[in-house]
């Protein structure tokens, strides 16, 4: 994976998870595009890349946001070990695909923030956060369909497979 193309598609997706927040939000709830892009990473790339790529991301949109540091770097690292544990499983063009893995990423990420507000009181409503969360599952086809189209410039390499008796 190509880094330089790595943090140019963060810096895109973080700035406009900022900066478009007011006029793409439904009801006040914006898009999670960050989200997007760290299945996006996971799906293609090779299984250490892709864990250290959805961490840095998360890691980086911790420090844009008023949430404890590391909360989004550990939820991005855990949908990024289940993206990754199910790339040989899913056709990774298919829009019902990206519609799925973004609704049980977004369902991960809400549910620990959910759980971080039991133990600090909450930043943002739980409602807020659900409705986040669909509403990035409902643009993750659109999205991640023209990531996919442009995949080649970030030259993912193929994971390898494992031959069985050697």
């Amino acid at each position: 994976m190509r880094w330089i193309s790595y943090f140019i598609l963060a810096y895109i997706a973080l700035g406009m998870q900022v900066g478009l927040r007011a006029y793409i939000g439904v009801n006040g709830a914006p898009p999670n595009l960050v989200l997007l892009a760290a299945i996006f990473i996971a799906i293609n790339a090779p299984r250490d890349a892709a864990l250290l790529g959805c961490f840095g991301l998360g890691l980086m949109q911790d420090l844009l946001t008023l949430e404890p540091v590391g909360l989004y770097a550990f939820a991005y690292g855990l949908i990024g070990m289940f993206v990754v544990n199910t790339q040989q499983l899913v056709y990774r063009e298919h829009p019902l695909t990206h519609f799925t893995l973004a609704l049980i990423g977004g369902l991960m990420t809400t549910l620990l923030i959910v759980i971080k507000g039991l133990i600090h009181p909450p930043m943002t409503p739980p409602t807020l956060l659900f409705t986040t969360m669909i509403y990035t599952a409902v643009l993750a086809p659109f999205v991640l369909g023209a990531l996919q189209r442009v995949k080649r410039i970030f030259s993912f390499q193929p994971p390898r497979r494992k031959i069985r008796g050697f």
